[in-house]
């Protein structure tokens, strides 16, 4: 590269810089090339892992059938919230309206959807469907244009019909093909009078190929490249196979990586649309994120709670692991480390029901302080748990370890009324 170009570090990286600018840096001979991170990735990354830990299916994912019927008719009827690329209500109606049975339709689809050509997908949807018949406007087109029933759809299919119609080279092929893609005016009159003069050469009629040479100018600008599309098509029934066959799991995915909580509530609502339930958080079943308990109901992960850190999360999740679920918030306070699990923690976990799966206590009684008394609930709990926790370690360091345990008693709650519904 030294060789080639001045490079530089930045304050920002230790990573080289070129001092050209990126619209100009392939004219100095180097290769340049985009990378971008993709959120929907992730969304199957945790999918998948879900799907193996709940039903122990190690599914290669870029290995699925291209033919699947429950994903078409995911597609077919609309169903594509939370999928890739699909999921706009425009295009939902659309695809009722085409139902894709194969794989070529969600192509096609990707690449018309989007403001030029958008107005070609009624047409291919008729033309589907058998309602207008498929016609080429010469016949050396068909081959090309049959898989997109007679319309020109991708650049590629440019590409193919100047070589075939008027001989241009592969060369001036891709450069007719940058032409349009970039609207690049002066380059594209002198390739039409090369695009005429050739195929006129090979015996097609001239008004034609003036037609023929309009549409192209007309779908020029938004023609998309098909390798892209087939891409991203491919990414996207990934997400729709996923939806169709584990639709607890890949909701959770969804949810896990939603962000905002509005896109949450989207996705809840979906959820419930699908006949899914997504319950509130439970000590014994919440993970960190949203996760699929054993009747397939997504439960809300910790992670998602307010007030509850990140260490607070991991040492409940991990002494539950080890030593199995919590019989109740006494047998809990007894067991995890206070430093890491704090008043703070818990106090958010008793607002937001993660205890609520503990029958004897309600919510209010956690912060209730009964007339001469002067600590809470929840205050009485930890301090059973600092008082069981500190004559554990005394015994135990004890020259007479094999004394008995002081008896430590449970607290009692006194008892109060349970919240209102608002509250």
């Amino acid at each position: 590269l030294t060789d080639l170009i001045p490079v530089a570090v930045s304050k920002d990286s230790p990573l080289w810089l070129t001092q050209i600018e990126g619209s100009t840096i392939e004219e100095a001979g180097v290769i340049k090339m985009d990378f971008l991170g993709l959120k929907t990735l992730s969304i199957m990354k945790t999918a998948l892992e879900l799907i193996e830990q709940n039903h122990g299916i190690a599914i290669d994912i870029d290995g699925i059938p291209l033919d699947d019927e429950k994903t078409y008719q995911l597609y077919q009827q609309g169903e594509t919230n939370g999928t890739f690329q699909f999921e706009s209500p425009g295009m939902q109606k659309y695809l009722r309206e085409l139902k894709p049975d194969k794989f070529d339709d969600l192509i096609a689809m990707n690449a018309l959807y989007r403001p030029g050509p958008m107005g070609y997908i009624p047409d291919y949807i008729d033309r589907k469907q058998g309602r207008k018949q498929v016609e080429y406007d010469l016949e050396g087109m068909e081959d090309i244009l049959k898989d997109t029933y007679g319309i020109t759809v991708y650049q590629e299919q440019v590409m193919l019909l100047s070589q075939r119609l008027a001989g241009f080279s592969k060369g001036d092929a891709d450069v007719l093909r940058k032409a349009m893609g970039k609207k690049q005016k002066a380059v594209l009159d002198k390739m039409k009078v090369q695009f005429i003069e050739g195929a006129g050469a090979k015996g097609h009629p001239a008004d034609k190929l003036e037609k023929i040479w309009s549409d192209w100018e007309a779908f020029a600008q938004y023609a998309f490249n098909k390798s892209h599309s087939t891409c991203y098509a491919f990414v996207a029934y990934q997400t729709a196979y996923l939806k169709a066959h584990y639709p607890s799991e890949y909701m959770a995915g969804v949810l896990n990586h939603a962000g905002s909580i509005e896109k949450i509530t989207f996705f809840m609502e979906e959820c419930k649309r699908m006949g899914i339930k997504v319950l509130g958080p439970d000590i014994n079943e919440s993970k960190n994120g949203f996760a699929v308990n054993k009747n397939g109901e997504i439960r809300f992960g910790m992670s998602g709670l307010k007030g509850v850190g990140e260490a607070a999360i991991e040492a409940l999740v991990a002494e539950r692991g080890k030593n199995g679920p919590y019989r109740d918030i006494f047998d809990l306070v007894k067991r995890v480390n206070q430093r890491t699990v704090n008043k703070k923690s818990l106090e958010s976990l008793v607002y937001s029901g993660a205890f609520d799966c503990f029958p004897d206590l309600h919510r209010a009684q956690y912060f209730y302080t009964p007339d001469g008394d002067n600590s809470t609930g929840l205050e009485k709990i930890i301090r059973f748990g600092n008082l069981y926790q500190s004559s554990l370690t005394q015994t135990t360091n004890s020259l007479f370890g094999d004394l008995a345990m002081p008896e430590i008693s449970t607290p009692r709650l006194p008892s109060c009324d349970p919240w209102p519904l608002t509250e």
